[in-house]
């Protein structure tokens, strides 16, 4: 939500720029990472189980699509571009990306999950690091060092464009999501990994490496983005080892939180959409605060999954 919300009004402050484009970026793959471990805790190699989640991703992302492709086109109308070219550019984007911008992890987790299904069908664990690894350091050019493509021989950076000219980003299942889900699956099956000594103290210093790694992407003009930087990975991994390793006792409903989570990832675009179009339409002075447009969003959202789930509740008690 900070990444969605926020981008953009991190000009002028570093520390909004290492909250935005760093700590945030943690949470995406974190999610890929949660995915692959409890896949694999179930059965990576079990093609039901690798076939049910599919169903189930491909089921939400269609329901969201019927909701955020409407909005899409609603967009288009009111800022009076809906013609015959977006409309291509559109169909274009969903079929590469996603039916809208956080979308693309629905379509990005079931490719991952379907190639690394196949992968680990056919080929020892470490074999398929080696692929993981070589994936996202070619993912690297497309993102986070995209600037090094100029050091490199003029073909590498003709072939990036026509790659980019199809597919957009390198942010995608392929080189983003296989990589990070099969991190969450070596952090289920390798006792070594899950047993990591002081795994907070690792977390926080390839935090702060990550920090000191994407300031020189920004200072010398590198990044095209920072979905991709080297130091989240480890950080990634680190973390989920941190909150393995973490044995407290808790009362929450980790169904119910989980739940929630996922509809605040699902709704909070919507309703930024909302809170830009009253921005637009009446000129509220206070909505132009990037902070208030964030905690209007979550807080919207927040409600929004709070009503779903006591809807589910009432449901499940009837």
């Amino acid at each position: 939500m900070a990444v969605h919300t926020l981008s953009g009004a991190e000009e002028g402050s570093w520390w909004l720029f290492f909250f935005i484009q760093g700590l945030a970026r943690l949470a995406v793959p974190f999610f890929f990472c949660c995915t692959g471990y409890f896949i694999a805790e179930k059965g990576i190699e079990n093609r039901a189980v690798v076939g049910a989640f599919i169903k189930k991703a491909a089921s939400s992302y269609f329901f969201c699509s019927l909701i955020y492709i409407p909005v899409e086109l609603i967009k288009m109308a009111g800022l009076h571009t809906l013609n015959k070219a977006t409309l291509l550019h559109y169909f274009h984007y969903a079929i590469v990306q996603g039916s809208f911008l956080h979308l693309w992890y629905y379509p990005a987790v079931i490719i991952s999950l379907a190639c690394l299904y196949y992968l680990l069908k056919h080929l020892p664990i470490r074999p398929v690091g080696m692929i993981c690894a070589g994936l996202y350091l070619l993912g690297l050019l497309g993102d986070g060092y995209y600037g090094l493509l100029r050091f490199l021989p003029s073909w590498c950076s003709k072939l990036m464009e026509v790659y980019q000219a199809v597919f957009l980003t390198t942010r995608n299942g392929l080189f983003f999501g296989i990589p990070f889900v099969f991190v969450g699956i070596c952090l289920s099956k390798a006792m070594a990994l899950k047993s990591i000594k002081s795994p907070l103290r690792w977390f926080l210093v390839t935090l702060v490496c990550g920090g000191i790694e994407i300031y020189f992407l920004r200072r010398f003009g590198i990044a095209a983005d920072y979905n991709m930087t080297v130091f989240i990975v480890p950080a990634t991994a680190f973390l989920f080892s941190t909150l393995l390793n973490s044995h407290f006792k808790t009362r929450i409903d980790t169904v119910s939180l989980r739940l929630s989570s996922m509809r605040l990832y699902q709704s909070h675009l919507f309703f930024y959409g909302i809170i830009l179009a009253l921005f637009t339409l009446f000129e509220l002075p206070i909505l132009e605060n990037r902070a208030i447009q964030f905690f209007t969003v979550w807080a919207a959202s927040q409600t929004f999954a709070t009503f779903l789930l006591k809807k589910r509740s009432i449901k499940k008690l009837d």
